[in-house]
């Protein structure tokens, strides 16, 4: 199950006027608990900004996915109502859940949501879009997975041989669990 936090980040970076300013940004950090939310956040933040860096706030974030699209510029947070059918009660509810999605205009958020939801068997609608004030998402691990060198003194699984079971031989003795147990 993936964690996101929602960081807010205070630092100081220079405008376009050439002035040294105050920001406050918030960025969506995926992480296992908060310790390690905050301590990314920071390591990430170093690398963007310099200076004094100071995560000011980290709160779980309730998105239940994130829609990354390289072409979205901006965030939009997504209200996902999905209709739920109780069989004991015989009541169709609604179950609300929450997108977060890279868009160019709340028209292409929804486009893409209904693109990544459309092979579901259940209804759905999207009552709400609005624009996030989250500037970047940070997965724990990139889509891409990179293939790891393995060391010199490891073999993959792959090159070793299947060994079949070998049946019993009438050399080897067959035992009792009745006779090795005794009071």
């Amino acid at each position: 199950m993936q964690n996101w936090f929602n960081c807010k980040v205070k630092y100081q970076k220079i405008d376009e006027h050439g002035k040294q300013v105050r920001v406050s940004e918030s960025y969506l950090v995926e992480a296992i608990n908060f310790t390690e939310a905050e301590t990314r956040t920071f390591e990430i933040m170093t690398q963007y900004a310099g200076g004094d860096i100071v995560v000011s706030g980290i709160n779980k974030a309730n998105f239940s996915e994130i829609i990354n699209y390289e072409q979205g510029q901006y965030w939009f947070k997504a209200k996902v109502s999905l209709d739920d059918y109780d069989e004991s009660s015989g009541k169709l509810t609604k179950v609300n859940q929450y997108f977060l999605v890279a868009a160019n205009s709340v028209k292409q958020c929804f486009e893409r949501i209904e693109e990544n939801l459309s092979g579901m068997q259940v209804e759905f609608d999207i009552p709400a879009i609005a624009l996030s004030p989250i500037l970047d998402v940070f997965p724990l691990f990139d889509n891409a997975e990179q293939e790891q060198e393995i060391p010199q003194n490891l073999k993959p699984l792959a090159s070793f041989e299947k060994v079949e079971d070998e049946e019993w031989t009438e050399n080897e003795e067959e035992t009792n669990p009745e006779e090795e147990v005794e009071n």
